[in-house]
């Protein structure tokens, strides 16, 4: 057959069909732009976290530790002619506005996060300051720049004066916006900028402080990536650098938040890609209702001699056109949907990081998907092209010899594998492309089942039961049960929609309640951190006077782990490739020693097994360790370990392992050790208190004038800040469930039209016998609600266990049942089912009988 003749019977073959085929196209395009707008938006922040790479440092190397730079690291940067270097120095801390008149010091406190800055910063990118001055010319030793919103919430404009420490500083400016900082990162509270001499002055660099140190390294010229690394790996050979340091180059940043842009980037990858394959159940629905309706026209083709694989050639390239136009359909919606998303962004990310809307790689894996997905589901109705027999065009009731066994199965494993295939190319992962395939597999599965069940018990419902029944409701659900009703399709894509979404809804409320509602009874509702040994008594008695209802306090040693048992810390490193266990090894460790453990440590096993007492080895140091701890360290009862405490090597031995109840957030530690040991050891205090509500303000604020170097953290408000971050991540992710939910309405839609012919006829004969519109209209509403209730109810089930098992067995918090949301989305189901459907079939509504009935 000629290419022009192809084309031609193509578009004639189109014709009279094009209502369904737009069904086709719509289900495509919903699940396409689902996938192009997360890919876009993950190849947007790839392609800006890759460009906008050294401005996301502000330097070229970035070495950061907990302790200041070693000498030996001075000296080998120093040796590298033309290098500049900045040193960054970043903590929590509490500051205070200081009256007019300068009488009272102790005016409102903010726990603040502190910069102090020497050298040259930012070396790449913006730092949008106010006014536009140079940073080192706003800093001076009695002057600091501070973010806006420290000043609307403690009333301050530029020149009012602020607390520091001890010191009074002038607020010389604003910063607005850091090239370094990530706004979706949790912070404790606004930025200060200050001087080295600034800090300095503030005399809050003690021993115990939590402070970051950053050093900054600008390369002069253009240095290539490879310089860069060599000099970085250099600087990582150094034996005071091992283990104790990040060291970063500019292609390296922001190692975080490239992992975390891949986990967000694979779960809604996965999303999206749910949406597109229910958009293939409706491709394969349409499909199969369109080529229904066009057998007489192949019996016809088939009479005029064209053979069977140039009549399923025929089709097959109309399913490709029809393919190809819905995911170009797609690509611009998911564009759309892509340019909105600075709406949620421009707060999140540095100055000058944007995403683009051209992002080629991203049109290019909705096109496939999308092409793929037309074609996956399509497959099996165009393979019944090929048994169309001639011998219809003389006799109607001649159907196409059933397929085989034997082709079914081959059919439907073709479709389980193209499913994993793609699900493994979205997520990029073998194992979570699998995981998605046998889930979605299953929960198709049940809602399957389940609708075939209604179906089942439809046609066994005794006539009698409905004899009451109006005529409409009788004729609803009657046509449940009746041959092409869709009824199986339209209620996996639906229930799969209203899964999700209601997994990801009950997922979120659950976390939001977790950590807005009220703490635990007899929690702490603030910790004190960084006391130094002497202010200890000092701001006891000061809790005790703000009439503080419970204190626990506990001493805290800075140490390193060594060596455990026989192997080195840095042997162990290098052999590991487990993430947690490289931090459980190479992290700071914070020790405490105690005389007896807290009410929520449980002793799970102890040496020896019938001692009393937490400490009863009198020949060795002793050690508990908490049970997963000790897991990632692998030790176990009797295992030696060296921690190093202030370059003093010190042997203890693992006596006792214990579960903790993290839950309490009370005082408690990873690692307890025997009091003898390091009672003279240098250290700092910490502590819980609960005061009474209301009154954390006022004791920050006393704290603040008293010990400025002491800290407090107010439990509630760093949990409400993990929440505002919870809930913008979810979201993106209800959006992207929405298109899940879309996707199955079009569907549900489609089913309807798809049958229009058969409707029609049925609604002339109805009308023609007595029925009026209304009541066709509700017969309509009463069999797609029974379906919406059927998918929602089930769909609801699987949300709801969906979502206790993420909260239970992925985050390990209380689960408990919301009745609202899982009666909401019931209901939201039964109602847009409904009204899809009666819009969908409105074109059947209107027919006249008699038009119908004359065959017109």
């Amino acid at each position: 057959m000629k290419t022009t003749q192809y084309l031609r019977y193509m578009a004639r073959e189109s014709r009279g069909s094009r209502g369904r085929l737009g069904f086709f196209v719509a289900c495509l395009a919903v699940g396409v732009a689902a996938v192009v707008a997360v890919a876009g938006l993950s190849e947007g922040l790839e392609t800006a976290v890759g460009g906008e790479a050294r401005q996301l440092m502000a330097a070229d190397v970035a070495i950061e530790g907990r302790e200041p730079l070693p000498d030996e690291v001075v000296a080998l940067l120093d040796s590298k002619r033309g290098n500049r270097r900045a040193t960054l120095k970043e903590m929590a801390t509490v500051v205070a506005a200081v009256p007019e008149d300068g009488t009272d010091i102790a005016g409102p406190s903010q726990l603040v996060e502190l910069k102090s800055v020497e050298g040259p910063y930012p070396f790449y990118g913006r730092l949008a300051l106010e006014p536009a001055e140079p940073l080192a010319e706003l800093l001076a030793p009695n002057r600091v720049v501070v973010a806006p919103d420290l000043l609307s919430r403690l009333g301050l404009v530029i020149g009012d004066r602020l607390r520091l420490g001890r010191e009074i500083y002038e607020i010389s400016g604003i910063v607005n916006s850091e090239p370094d900082r990530i706004g979706l990162a949790l912070t404790m509270g606004p930025r200060v900028f200050v001087s080295g001499e600034g800090l300095a002055r503030a005399d809050l660099e003690r021993f115990g402080s939590r402070i970051t140190y950053r050093t900054l390294i600008r390369i002069p010229g253009e240095a290539n990536r490879e310089e860069l690394a060599a000099l970085a790996e250099e600087i990582r050979a150094l034996p005071a650098i091992k283990n104790r340091y990040r060291v970063e180059t500019y292609a390296e940043v922001q190692p975080a938040v490239r992992r975390a842009l891949g986990r967000v980037d694979r779960f809604l990858g996965l999303v999206a890609l749910l949406s597109l394959l229910l958009g293939g159940v409706g491709v394969a629905q349409t499909t199969r209702a369109w080529l229904a309706g066009r057998m007489d026209a192949m019996a016809v083709l088939r009479s005029l001699g064209f053979r069977p694989r140039e009549v399923f050639g025929l089709y097959f390239g109309q399913a490709v056109a029809l393919g190809l136009v819905g995911s170009l359909i797609g690509i611009v919606v998911g564009v759309g949907a892509l340019a909105l998303t600075p709406i949620f962004t421009a707060d999140l990310l540095p100055e000058g990081v944007r995403i683009g809307l051209w992002q080629p790689l991203s049109f290019v894996r909705g096109l496939a998907l999308g092409l793929g997905t037309a074609l996956l589901f399509s497959f099996a109705p165009l393979v019944a092209v090929r048994r169309v027999p001639p011998l219809r065009v003389l006799r109607t009731d001649v159907e196409p010899i059933p397929a085989s066994r034997w082709a079914r199965a081959v059919t439907f494993g073709l479709i389980a594998a193209g499913v994993a295939a793609t699900a493994t190319a979205q997520a990029a992962s073998i194992r979570y492309g699998l995981t998605f395939t046998v889930g979605v597999g299953l929960a198709v599965g049940v809602l399957a089942l389940a609708s075939l069940g209604v179906i089942r018990l439809t046609r066994l419902l005794p006539a009698g039961w409905l004899e009451a029944a109006p005529v409409w409701m009788r004729h609803g659900l009657a046509a449940l049960a009746r041959p092409g009703a869709g009824t199986v399709g339209a209620v996996v894509a639906l229930g799969l929609g209203v899964l999700l979404l209601l997994g990801i809804v009950l997922v979120q409320r659950g976390l939001s309640g977790q950590l807005s509602t009220a703490l635990p009874a007899g929690s702490p509702s603030a910790f004190v951190i960084d006391i130094q040994r002497d202010q200890w008594d000092g701001v006891e008695r000061m809790l005790n006077e703000a009439g503080a209802e419970s204190i626990n306090s506990a001493p805290v040693v800075t140490a390193r782990i060594d060596r455990i048992a026989d192997a080195s810390v840095d042997s162990l490193v290098d052999a590991t490739e487990n993430r947690g266990r490289r931090w459980a090894l190479t992290r700071e460790q914070r020790v405490t020693y105690l005389d007896e453990l807290a009410p929520d440590n449980k002793i799970l096993a102890r040496r020896p097994a019938e001692s009393d007492s937490l400490w009863s080895d009198p020949d060795r140091w002793e050690m508990s360790v908490e049970q997963d701890y000790a897991e990632d360290l692998g030790i176990e009862i009797g295992t030696s370990l060296v921690l190093d405490i202030q370059g003093v090597p010190l042997e203890f031995t693992v006596t006792s392992i214990r579960s903790v109840d993290w839950g309490t957030f009370d005082l408690n530690f990873f690692i307890v050790a025997e009091p003898a040991a390091l009672a003279e050891a240098p250290q700092y205090r910490v502590a819980t208190v609960r005061l009474p509500t209301g009154s954390e303000q006022g004791v920050q604020d006393r704290l603040a004038a008293t010990f400025p170097n002491v800290t407090m953290l107010r439990i509630r408000d760093v949990l409400e800040k993990v929440g505002r971050v919870l809930d913008r991540l979810a979201l993106g992710v209800q959006f992207l469930g929405g298109f899940t939910v879309l996707a199955g309405l079009v569907i549900l839609s489609g089913a309807v039209s798809a049958s229009s012919i058969r409707r029609s006829r049925e609604i002339a004969l109805l009308k023609t016998l007595g029925m009026v519109r209304r009541e066709i209209a509700l017969m309509f509403t009463i069999e797609f609600a029974v379906l919406g209730l059927l998918a929602g109810a089930v769909g609801a089930v699987g949300g709801v266990l969906l979502s206790r098992t993420v909260l239970v067995r992925g985050m390990e918090i209380g689960w408990t049942f919301q009745p609202m949301p899982v009666a909401a989305a019931v209901a939201a189901s039964v109602l847009l089912s409904a009204g899809a459907a009666v819009l969908a079939g409105s074109r059947a509504l209107a027919t006249r009988p008699l038009g119908v009935l004359r065959g017109e």
